[in-house]
């Protein structure tokens, strides 16, 4: 009988794995540090590891796609809400949830020790900074601004796991973006539908231009039908009937189309073209990291046989693995393309 030696290769490779996690999220600097925000303005970041409150809805996901959901102590989000946010970061749970942006005062935040905020505006982070708060504007209308948004919120998180993230969805996002531009050069003019993207059904509110859902309509070879500058823009039937769109697509989050609803009478409904947009951890076609997702998934819809070979399914699997390191079931990602929320 031959006699062998206890095998400890699981083990080494158990503690080989903590390691390198801990490596991942250990601080890259050891003193405080300048960030200049979206506004142009440099803030001082005065912990290596501040405790975050993330009080713009979109950015929250982001911040859990860099790793820094550990460190949210609050957050502007829910669980009713964004339910697929905090089934793949149960740790959310342990935040203060559903802080209003506007609302959450400089005295709250500095007394919860918080060293690092994430706001929209500019004028919200410098009315935050005045009162001896850490805060940064992140808010962004195109992709190129989105990537820069990105890039600061990890140089503020300042781990390697935010920077190497960061790094990874710009490249993905670049190579996606050069590949929808590269097979829509072949489109006309004339043959880019026009796409109106409705954010609220009632009142009837839409998203013209100059906004990142003109970017991804334009990206998937479309054009933007609603003639009109920002989101949530407030019209009439009348004037979305004289733009008469080709397609139309209606965000998750913007309430029931009515039976009696005039919008029925439009061409894009009668042809089936109209959709109600995917939703995950945040809403695909707003302004969190899912948008890279939403090109795909809208290039596939506006043009399905230029994109005839693109696996939404996959796309949204690896989107998932990579960036959350969460593995979605077949019935997870029906649900998410359904903007469903997920089982109970």
């Amino acid at each position: 009988m031959t006699l062998h030696r206890p095998h400890h290769s699981g083990l080494r490779h158990f503690v080989a794995g903590v390691a390198a996690s801990l490596f991942l999220c250990a601080p890259l600097y050891a003193q405080a540090r300048l960030v200049t925000d979206m506004s142009g303005a440099t803030v001082e970041i005065k912990d290596d590891t501040p405790p975050i409150a993330d009080l713009w809805y979109a950015h929250n996901e982001i911040s859990v796609m860099l790793g820094a959901a550990p460190r949210i102590r609050i957050t502007a989000e829910n669980a009713a809400d964004n339910p697929w946010l905090f089934k793949i970061s149960p740790v959310l749970y342990m935040a203060h949830l559903g802080v209003k942006p506007n609302t959450a005062s400089a005295e709250y935040l500095l007394a919860n020790k918080i060293g690092l905020v994430f706001v929209p505006s500019a004028a919200r982070a410098q009315e935050l900074r005045s009162a001896g708060v850490a805060a940064l504007a992140s808010e962004y209308m195109s992709m190129p601004d989105m990537l820069a948004s990105l890039d600061m919120s990890a140089e503020a998180i300042g781990t390697l796991e935010a920077h190497n993230t960061a790094k990874r969805y710009r490249q993905e996002m670049e190579r996606v973006l050069e590949l929808l531009k590269f097979r829509t050069a072949q489109i006309n003019d004339t043959e880019r539908p026009r796409v109106l993207h409705i954010s609220r059904l009632s009142p009837l509110q839409v998203d013209g231009e100059k906004t990142l859902i003109d970017a991804w309509i334009q990206a998937a070879g479309g054009t933007n039908a609603a003639m009109i500058v920002g989101n949530h823009r407030p019209v009439s039937f009348e004037q979305v009937a004289v733009w008469n769109p080709d397609v139309i697509i209606v965000d998750p989050s913007a309430g029931d189309l009515s039976e009696s609803s005039p919008l029925r009478t439009l061409n894009a409904f009668k042809q089936k073209k109209m959709w109600v947009n995917p939703r995950g951890v945040f809403t695909w076609d707003r302004y969190g990291c899912e948008v890279l997702l939403q090109v795909q998934w809208a290039a596939k819809i506006l043009h399905p046989t230029l994109f005839a070979d693109l696996d939404l399914r996959t796309a949204v699997r690896n989107f998932y693995n990579i960036f959350f390191h969460y593995h979605l079931s077949e019935d997870d990602i029906s649900r998410i393309l359904a903007a469903q929320p997920p089982a109970p």
